[in-house]
């Protein structure tokens, strides 16, 4: 899923940065059951499943 959120920020043309970690406590604080899990700003929006690129960009949108 890291190569598919790299992929739509660059379609996306946007100045992100990605931050992975398999910190227990993050996951916790975030209450992420399973990985893969993303986080935009700050809001878990997904976890447990390998988000298409399409997809990835449609949450990116979304949620700025």
């Amino acid at each position: 899923m890291l190569s598919n959120l790299r992929n739509a920020i660059l379609d996306l043309d946007l100045d992100l940065s990605i931050k992975f970690t398999d910190s227990k406590g993050s996951m916790s604080y975030y209450g992420v059951m399973t990985l893969p899990a993303l986080v935009v700003n700050d809001e878990l929006v997904s976890y447990g499943e390998v988000l298409s690129k399409e997809t990835i960009i449609n949450i990116i949108k979304e949620k700025l």
